[in-house]
């Protein structure tokens, strides 16, 4: 089988990859950097630099290919980047899918986030039915793949299945970009004081790649799929930075940032970040997000994907390994 996997050079896109090629799969990864990186560089895979948001750059990916995993997102929160944002995770989208109409794909497995899903205020974990209720908050990731959803789904045809995957917080290997990875070196250099407010549902990215490739052969045209976690591993971040502190044999952070003052945190930050033209580490949005129970229900990916949700220490041990064999000092 050959596939095209967009958004290659990311985190679960450079998963997807290696666990494509173990699994005997023809790659073709695609991004948008001009030649890819080191870690998909290193592996026997066709490599193709493309810029999703132009119609006439995707046209060219998907021939020949039988499944796209279309994994490229942005998921910045630099306000001055929303544009750009809705343009890579609504407009791409469009074009990822007419490009696998175009070629005859059979199959398109669109990574979304189990964000679309909204939260309950209760803390109780959500499945694949609860709305969208991330609202009038700022938090434009998730309304633009709501939207990207959206997109993906009116192509479900006869002629092209959709599945859609839905991952939660994701940790493990191949984090080069340190999306988690950061918080493991700011932890250990006594940089996090407090932990926020919030928590959420913590999966491992290997079995997130591996249900992707699950859902290519045998997901349900149509249906959406939470890969995130279960109860055991729906954490407060107090609990999971607290594993992190324990996992670099450092202090916990102490206390606990109450939710006024993680907000008052992102407005510094973002007004900091426009002064410096640099993106900021939080901003508004993304915090009242992140301070809201994000806990979620994986029971419907199990059942029909195989999936999988190890213990949060499984992930966290598999990330340090991969951070400290590619020579990142942690």
């Amino acid at each position: 089988m050959k596939c095209l996997v967009t958004g290659a050079t990311g985190f679960l896109g450079t998963n997807l990859v290696v666990e494509l090629l173990k699994q005997g799969w023809d790659v073709r990864a695609s991004g948008s950097r001009a030649n890819g990186t080191p870690y998909l560089q290193a592996l026997a895979v066709e490599y193709v630099a493309a810029d999703i948001t132009k119609p006439e750059e995707c046209a060219r990916l998907a021939d020949g290919c039988d499944v796209v995993f279309h994994v490229a997102g942005d998921t910045s929160f630099w306000k001055r980047q929303y544009a750009r944002q809705r343009q890579i995770n609504v407009e791409g989208t469009r074009n990822i899918a007419e490009a696998c109409v175009a070629a005859g794909v059979k199959r398109l497995i669109h990574t979304s986030t189990a964000d679309v899903f909204g939260y309950s205020e209760d803390g109780q974990a959500v499945t694949e039915g609860h709305p969208f209720n991330y609202v009038n908050m700022d938090y434009n990731y998730g309304e633009t793949k709501v939207a990207g959803d959206e997109v993906a789904r009116s192509y479900q045809s006869d002629a092209l299945d959709v599945v859609l995957i839905h991952p939660g917080f994701m940790i493990g290997p191949y984090d080069h970009t340190l999306q988690v990875g950061r918080v493991f070196f700011e932890l250990k250099d006594g940089k996090i004081p407090a932990y926020p407010p919030g928590g959420s549902s913590f999966c491992h990215v290997t079995e997130v790649a591996k249900a992707h490739i699950a859902a290519a052969n045998k997901g349900r045209a149509g249906e959406s799929y939470i890969c995130a976690g279960m109860p055991y591993s729906n954490l407060p971040f107090a609990d999971f930075f607290g594993q992190m502190a324990d996992a670099v044999n450092t202090k916990r952070p102490r206390f606990a940032m109450p939710y006024w003052a993680w907000i008052a945190y992102a407005y510094l930050s973002e007004w900091f970040g426009n002064i410096t033209n640099q993106a900021p580490q939080i901003n508004p949005g993304q915090a009242r997000y992140m301070g809201r129970p994000q806990m979620y229900d994986s029971s419907k990916a199990i059942k029909e994907l195989d999936y999988l949700v190890p213990p949060v220490e499984d992930g966290i041990r598999d990330a340090l390994q991969w951070y400290r064999s590619n020579g990142f000092k942690i």
